[in-house]
């Protein structure tokens, strides 16, 4: 069976959709699906940098005929995770050239070959409405409409439903990303006129789980808008082992970038006890940090995104 595939679209850039798509796709994962999330956004590619990874060659590369698909996705590292499901990544560049390169028509193509082999396809869209954003909301199932409750991004969040149906598509839903004031959910929902899916609280708030919405989102998607007061329930997976993927969502205390260890786990290993860190003799403590450094560095390519998939058996 082809995979579904879910567009992740705003009229407004700062609205949440790259934060969204990645954990959508962390928590798709996390029931099992195999997925991967693609940076389709060519013009403003961010993805890179939301999930901390640095890798090339990138969707620009395939699409402007310089690379194989192969070689431009990231990969979940085979002892991530000794569980069902998988997490790889189609990142985008970041660069102005690497754009105009781009041909967008690609994508379609991109799409149809990673349907045949994933379960779920997450796309990160362009933001407004344009060819470069038309084209991914076309080759996807159902697209996700985000906005913020500021009025100006909820007056753009509705002119996208408009413009995905214009395209003769399926808009899933709408998502609230709470990160600044503004119209209430129910004045969003009533203002663009599409079913409400969740919204994503505001993390200063004490006591919000920012997990909570990413479960609701992924049971509405998959089984329904009114299923589940309890989504964590309906989808087996246990309060805080969601896995979030961006650095500013991380589900678990980590090591410090410069913290030396002894035999400490590889990124993306499992279980297992830290062991105390020898202290470095007098003098010594400029190269402990430049080992950890190179170090860190040398793992960058798994890296946090490898410590983010781990986190689902945490």
């Amino acid at each position: 069976m082809p995979a579904t595939v879910y567009a992740v679209a705003g009229g407004k850039g700062g609205v949440g959709k790259t934060t969204t798509a990645a954990n959508l796709a962390a928590t798709l994962r996390a029931t099992g699906r195999e997925v991967v999330l693609v940076d389709a956004d060519l013009a403003m590619s961010n993805l890179q940098g939301i999930i901390g990874i640095d890798h090339d060659p990138t969707l620009h590369d395939v699409l402007a005929g310089n690379a194989d698909l192969e070689d431009a996705i990231v990969g979940e590292s085979a002892d991530a995770l000794d569980a069902a499901g998988r997490l790889d990544v189609l990142p985008g560049a970041s660069e102005l050239d690497a754009f105009a390169a781009a041909d967008p028509s690609g994508i379609t193509e991109v799409v149809d070959v990673l349907a045949g082999r994933y379960d779920v396809i997450v796309l990160d869209t362009a933001s407004g409405v344009s060819r470069e954003s038309a084209i991914p909301i076309e080759a996807a199932d159902e697209t996700i409409v985000m906005t913020t409750p500021d009025r100006a991004a909820v007056l753009d969040a509705k002119k996208t439903a408009e413009f995905v149906r214009g395209l003769d598509c399926s808009v899933a839903g709408l998502v609230v990303s709470r990160t600044c004031q503004g119209l209430t959910d129910e004045e969003i929902v009533e203002t663009v006129g599409v079913d409400h899916l969740a919204t994503i609280p505001d993390l200063d708030v004490p006591g919000a789980d920012p997990l909570m919405p990413y479960r609701t989102l992924v049971v509405r998607l998959l089984i329904g808008h009114e299923v589940a007061t309890d989504p964590a329930a309906v989808l087996d997976i246990e309060p805080g082992q969601t896995p979030r993927i961006t650095s500013t969502l991380e589900p678990t205390p980590e090591k410090s970038a410069t913290t030396v260890e002894v035999s400490a786990p590889a990124a993306g290993a499992s279980g297992g006890d830290d062991v105390p860190a020898e202290t470095p003799a007098d003098g010594d403590e400029s190269v402990a940090d430049e080992e950890a450094t190179d170090d860190t560095e040398s793992e960058e390519h798994e890296g946090r995104f490898g410590r983010f998939v781990d986190a689902i058996g945490r």
